[in-house]
Order: structure tokens, then C-alpha cells, then sequence
């Protein structure tokens, strides 16, 4: 840190060597303590003669006066001449002495280049030499604009209008009338110094603040950064989006003309990319995808200046530009996930939109590589413009999100624009969704139990169960739609726990209303979501469940054909833990979906149930009556039972015997029953025509006789004519149903 009397340097400027004299007997003298510097110390000789003999007068001056302060400090106090007497409290002064202004400034100049500044120079008004006064003062604040200047003269009259013409008003210009009084030059000294230090002070106070002010917009320019772009893509982020959408709603008056719109996508396939390539992998897709993204809307604006004509294709505005405070607009935003957003701003048609939308599905639809390997992803677009019922950015990203999944829901690589019919759909499902939660909070569902029969004996088997839920209005909700909405909103889980638990209850109950010697041998089919088969404490848990129900029934886990590959394994050994613990394993809904025979090969399979669509069309459709009868053939190889499910002819069942299906239900024989009348059925099974009406037949049919095939070709060489029944009402019902096809 700089000493505090380094602070206080005085520079004389005058070509009469008793002018500095003066100032060393009237300033040095007064300091206690000192030895006066002169300027040959500092740069050279400094007198108008530079002979040795000048010089040495000069120094022996500066020591003739150090050694007065000397003398002067050792006296006491009541004996110093007036003009000698050192003044208590006085700082101490650094002076340098020169005699031109050319000399004066080189000395400002050396004392800037070593930081030894001059705080206050006093200077005769009518120095000699090549530079005037007023000409010296204007260099020397151009080398140092903080150096206190004093103009000395003997002349008052017209001389400061003069200076002030030339220099201007400056609180660091002082005009001193000489003769002047010795403690007047030693106050004005001490102040003028004294304001120099202060002003030095504040100026390394105000820089040291302008730096830490700018370091800290710095960091908050940083940190605004950082808050408002994602750190993997580098492009603007959820924030920015909706920050960016205050404003753009802020300003709709102004752009009435003009449309804007947010298109809202995600990629399809992305979780299993990121989960079986890794989650590198997944990053450096996204990151690819961002710059396709941004791509995209360059291409369109390369297109829309280089022809008229496709102007109306690609609208210029709609790319990255430059807003009016000169902030970039930027046009792709990552939400997060695989999810991303583009704004359209001031489009001149809305078709605009729907153009740059085809043109981002049919980017993303390229193949990208990862590593070694080509990836194939899609997106689907939704659409949102908008529009004066817009209130706010968050209702503006909502629609296009929701109007994306209706996009989704029409396929892959498809467009939506969202609609107020989109709006009132999504509150009509959430609605649904809570009246759900509530239903089976409040054990509001119910469940039916549809007969399977054996066509071989003609007796109920076993029974599939079957959700049901009443909505407010009385109407049942089609199954499809609230199993499916209960796996979406994570209540899946939760919803086949209480279908095992209620149907293992009723089932229970009433098998104990019969007479335990005529006690039915029916089994329960309980379908099953892949998710609960995918917890390895599965069939610990259903164990656990029978036993706290008290009941123990032919139980039989019915499994969806679809699965995810990934968990193939946990599910696997789930199955194994069900058979282990005697609950056999049937393939639901099989033929239904595409995928891989290895669940034939892998899982222990008991039976399996082929899928309505497939005996729905088998007396029409010659190719699926062959799939029928080979699947049949297939799962008896593999020792595997088969249902077909969605019997609802005598046709169709008479082409089942013939091909040795085991089982079978439909409305041909009954439709989902309640407890109550499954009850009944079991006790009269007669109350079933076409219960009836098999029975009666398996008591005439000769086995023996030849069968025919579906290609119309007899087993035993010829034609054969089975006279199974012609198609019959089915069980009456006390109520409603609703059909779930089986």
C-alpha cells in the first residue's frame, strides 16, 4: 500500500530559483522529520544552467534547508523564529523543483510511469520557455487529469476570465495572487493535497467497485445463462420458453396481423435407445437432434429468401433473427426429456406452420448414428397458435402438448393442431381420472366372471374375471378405456391388486355356498399386467394375498402376449415362482400382438387363450382359419391347452371340434356374468342354451366319424357332416352388460 506521505507530492514550477527556495523554507521547513527531495534527485538537473556548479548549489541548498528542519525540530519550542517554527500536526510534503513547462511535464510524465503522481502543482503564470503556462496545465492533465493545479501571479485584473476561456471551470484549478502568506501557501497546500488524496482514494474505491459491479453482472449475466439454456444442447430451456411467451403475449396487440405458434414434439423410441444403448448414447441423440431441430428452420429461411415462390413454404421470420434490443431470438427450446419446442413468431399463414412441422418429421425421420451403430427415431408434432384465449404461456405449452399426443395417437410421424374439442377431451379424461381414483378408493368397480367351457365334456370349466366400472350416468366405461388410463396414470398396480383380492373373495364365497360334495371344479382366471409380473416379489405377494383372504382357488394367471424384451428376465423368473407355488400360467389375448414365439419356449405356459379377432372372421377368412389350426396344433405340441375366445356361432364352433381346440368362450354361451348368476349357472347349466344345446350334441356325435379340415379335406378320406346345433339366444341376463368382445 502506498505510504500516506507519498501521497502528498508538490511539484514548483517557475524559472526563478528563489521561487523554490521559498517553497522549500516555507513547506520543507514546517516538516518534521524531513529531508526535502529536490528534482535533480529525482530526474537530473533541473536548472536553467545544468553545470556541475548549479547543480551543486542546488543540492547544497536542499541540504542547508533539511538540516534547518533538523535544527528547528531539536529547539525548544519558545525559541524558533517565527517563520521557521515547525507546525504541530503538519504532514509531510515530497518537493520536486522544475523550471520550464517542458521540463514540468517530463516530470509528470516519469513521476505517472513510476506512480510517484505529483498531488498539487504550483506554477508561475509567466514561466519562460517554449510552453506557456496555460499550455503546460492542459498537458499535464492530459498525462494526470487528477493533478490539483495552483497558477501563481501578481496580476489579478482580467487574468481568471483568461484562464477560464482557455481552461474552462475546474475545482482542481486554484489562482493564487502573490506575495502570499506563508501559513496561506501552507494551507493551501495541505488542502489541495489533501483533496488530491481523497479524490485518489475514491477513485481506487470506484474502480475497485466498478470492477466487483461488473464482475457480479458477470456472473449474473452467467448464471441467467445457465438458468435459462440446457447445459446438454446448449439451446434455451423451459424458462426461457415461457419467459420468451410473457413477452410475446405482452405484445399481441401490437403483431394483429401476424401469426405465432408453438409445435411441441418428442421422440419416438427414445427410452429404448437411452436404455439399451446407454445414456450416452441417449445424450448424443438429443444433442443431434437439437441441431437438426435448428437445421431445420435455417434450411426454411436458405428457402424462403432465395425464392419468391416458397416463401409461402418457408416464412422468413420464423428463423433465428435478431429481436429489436438486439438479443438473438432463439427459435428451439428443450424442455427436457426427449422433448422439444419450437416457436413460430410473426408467421403471415398459419399453413406456415403446418410446413415447417412436415419438414421437422421428415428431418427427425432420418437415420442418425451413434458410435458405430445407425439409429432410426420419428416424432410426432402438435400445433398450438395463438390466439386472444391464450391467457398465459403455460395454457399455450399445454395445448400443444396435448394436441402432440392426439397427434401420437394418430400414428407415428403425424401432425395435429389443437382444437378446443382437443381441451375438452383431456378435462373429460381428467376427470375420469380422478372419478377413477375415487372408484377404487371407495370400491366403486365391480367385477363379472365369463364361463369357459370344455368342448369335449361340455362343462364349465373355469371363469375369466372381468373388470367393470359404472360411471355416474349409470353406463359402463368400456374396459379398453380405463385399464389402459390405469396403466398410464400409475394405477395399474394398484387396480389388479384389488381385482385379485375381490375376485379370489367372491369366488370363495360362493364356491362355499355349494354342498361341498357337489362342490364345482372350476378355476379362476385372473388377467394380470405385465408391470406386476415385472416385480420379482410377485408371486410372494399373491401368496401372501390368498392367504389373508382365507381362500384357496384353482388360480390362474392370465398374461398379456405383448411384453417389453428388456424384462424378459425379471418376468421370467416370476413365472417360474407362480408355477412353482401351483398357479398355472395362460397367454392372454394371444395372435393379438406381433411379437416373438420365444414366450412358448421360455415361459411355463399351462394354456393359451387365442384372441376374438382371430375366431371372430375364421368361416370367412380362409387365411386366418389356417393360423387358427396351426396354432392349435402347435400349442397341444408344446402340451399347452388352447381357449378361443369371442365364440358367438355354431359355425364357429363347429370348426373349433374339428380342429381340436380344448376350450372356449363367448356369448354363445354366456356373456361376463355377476357372481350371483355364474352362481345359478353353475347349479343349472341348462340355463345356458348353448351350454345346452353341446351337451346335447357331444351325446349323439361319433367320434369315429370322420372330421372335415378347414381346407375341406377329410381326415379319414372323406367328407364328413357334423350336425352341431345352428346358432342359439344366448343366457338371458337381470341386467346390463357391457361387452368386451369375449
Amino acid at each position: 500500500m502506498v505510504e500516506f506521505h507519498a501521497e502528498r507530492r508538490l511539484l514548483i514550477i517557475d524559472d526563478h530559483q528563489q521561487v523554490h527556495d521559498d517553497f522549500f523554507h516555507i513547506l520543507g521547513a514546517a516538516n518534521t522529520g524531513l529531508t526535502v527531495t529536490s528534482a535533480t534527485k529525482l530526474i537530473g538537473p533541473t536548472s536553467p544552467s545544468t553545470d556541475e556548479s548549479s547543480a551543486s548549489s542546488l543540492s547544497l541548498a536542499a541540504q542547508s534547508l533539511a538540516a534547518q528542519s533538523l535544527a528547528a525540530q531539536s529547539m525548544p519550542a519558545q525559541g524558533v523564529p517565527a517563520h521557521s517554527s515547525p507546525v504541530l500536526g503538519m504532514p509531510v510534503f515530497s518537493i520536486a523543483s522544475t523550471y520550464s513547462g517542458k521540463q514540468a511535464i517530463a516530470h509528470v510524465q516519469k513521476s505517472v510511469e513510476l506512480n510517484n503522481r505529483i498531488s498539487v502543482a504550483f506554477i508561475d503564470l509567466q514561466v519562460s520557455g517554449e510552453l506557456d503556462a496555460l499550455t503546460t496545465i492542459e498537458r499535464i492533465w492530459a498525462i494526470d487529469p487528477a493533478v490539483q493545479i495552483v497558477i501563481c501571479t501578481s496580476y489579478t485584473s482580467g487574468i481568471w476570465d483568461s484562464v477560464v476561456r482557455r481552461l474552462g471551470y475546474s475545482d482542481q484549478l486554484l489562482l493564487l495572487r502573490q506575495p502570499m502568506e506563508n501559513d496561506e501557501l501552507r494551507q493551501i497546500a495541505l488542502a489541495l493535497s489533501e483533496k488530491y488524496r481523497l479524490s485518489l482514494r475514491q477513485a481506487q474505491k470506484l474502480s475497485v467497485l466498478t470492477k466487483e459491479v461488473k464482475k457480479r453482472r458477470q456472473m449474473e449475466s452467467e448464471l441467467r445463462e445457465i438458468a435459462h439454456r440446457d447445459a446438454l444442447t446448449q439451446l434455451p430451456n423451459r424458462p426461457f420458453l415461457l419467459n420468451r411467451l410473457e413477452t410475446v403475449l405482452s405484445n399481441q396487440g401490437s403483431h394483429r396481423q401476424s401469426v405465432d405458434a408453438l409445435l411441441f414434439m418428442d421422440l419416438d423410441n427414445f427410452k429404448v435407445i437411452n436404455d439399451s444403448l446407454g445414456h450416452a448414447a441417449g445424450d448424443d441423440l438429443l444433442s443431434q437432434v437439437a441441431q437438426r431441430l435448428k437445421q431445420c428452420l435455417r434450411d426454411c429461411d436458405t428457402a424462403a429468401r432465395g425464392s419468391a415462390d416458397l416463401k409461402s413454404d418457408c416464412n422468413e421470420t420464423i428463423t433465428e433473427e435478431t429481436q429489436e434490443d438486439g438479443e438473438p431470438t432463439e427459435r428451439t427450446i428443450r424442455l427436457g426429456g426427449d422433448e422439444f419446442v419450437v416457436m413460430l413468431e410473426r408467421m403471415t399463414h398459419y399453413e406456415d406452420a403446418i410446413r415447417v412441422a412436415r419438414r421437422i418429421v421428415a428431418s427427425i425421420a432420418e437415420p442418425f448414428r451413434l458410435g458405430n451403430r445407425k439409429v432410426t427415431v420419428g416424432t410426432s408434432v402438435g400445433i398450438a397458435f395463438l390466439s386472444d384465449s391464450i391467457r398465459d404461456g403455460h395454457q399455450l405449452l399445454s395445448n400443444a402438448d396435448t394436441a402432440m399426443y392426439q397427434a401420437k395417437n394418430l400414428g407415428k410421424g403425424r401432425i395435429a393442431v389443437f382444437d378446443q374439442s382437443m381441451h375438452e377431451a383431456l378435462v373429460a379424461r381428467h376427470q375420469l381420472e380422478n372419478k377413477m381414483r375415487e372408484a377404487l378408493r371407495d370400491d366403486k368397480l365391480e367385477l363379472r366372471y365369463q364361463p369357459i367351457i370344455n368342448l369335449r365334456s361340455g362343462e364349465i370349466q373355469g371363469v375369466e374375471v372381468l373388470s367393470r366400472w359404472r360411471s355416474d350416468d349409470g353406463e359402463f366405461v368400456p374396459p379398453g378405456t380405463f385399464i389402459a388410463m390405469a396403466e398410464e396414470i400409475g394405477l395399474i398396480t394398484q387396480f389388479g391388486e384389488w381385482v385379485l383380492r375381490r375376485s379370489i373373495m367372491e369366488f370363495g364365497q360362493m364356491l362355499e355356498r355349494f354342498d361341498p360334495m357337489h362342490q364345482p371344479d372350476v378355476y379362476l382366471g385372473v388377467n394380470v399386467s405385465r408391470k406386476q409380473l415385472n416385480d420379482v416379489i410377485f408371486a410372494e405377494r399373491l401368496s401372501g394375498l390368498i392367504e389373508q383372504t382365507g381362500y384357496s382357488p384353482n388360480l390362474k394367471i392370465e398374461m398379456a402376449e405383448k411384453g417389453d424384451a428388456r424384462d424378459h428376465e425379471r418376468v421370467l423368473r416370476t413365472m417360474h415362482g407362480l408355477h412353482e407355488a401351483g398357479i398355472g400360467i395362460h397367454i392372454d389375448d394371444f395372435g393379438k400382438s406381433s411379437t416373438s414365439l420365444t414366450c412358448f419356449h421360455d415361459y411355463p405356459i399351462e394354456t393359451v387363450k387365442i384372441d376374438r379377432s382371430f375366431t371372430s372372421s375364421i368361416a370367412d377368412d380362409h387365411g386366418r382359419a389356417i393360423i387358427m389350426q396351426a396354432v392349435i396344433q402347435l400349442s397341444h405340441h408344446l402340451m399347452a391347452n388352447v381357449v378361443c375366445e369371442g365364440v358367438e356361432t355354431s359355425e364357429q364352433l363347429e370348426l373349433l371340434q374339428c380342429w381340436g381346440c380344448d376350450l372356449a368362450q363367448g356369448f354363445y354361451f354366456a356373456p361376463a356374468l355377476t357372481i350371483e348368476e355364474l352362481e345359478r349357472l353353475l347349479r343349472d347349466p341348462n340355463r345356458s342354451h348353448g351350454l345346452r344345446e353341446l351337451r346335447r350334441f357331444l351325446t349323439s356325435v361319433d367320434y369315429s366319424m370322420p372330421v372335415r379340415t378347414p381346407l375341406g379335406q377329410s381326415n379319414a378320406g372323406g367328407p364328413a357332416q357334423i350336425p352341431l346345433p345352428s346358432s342359439a339366444p344366448i343366457l338371458p341376463s337381470t341386467g346390463p352388460y357391457a361387452s368386451d368382445g369375449r
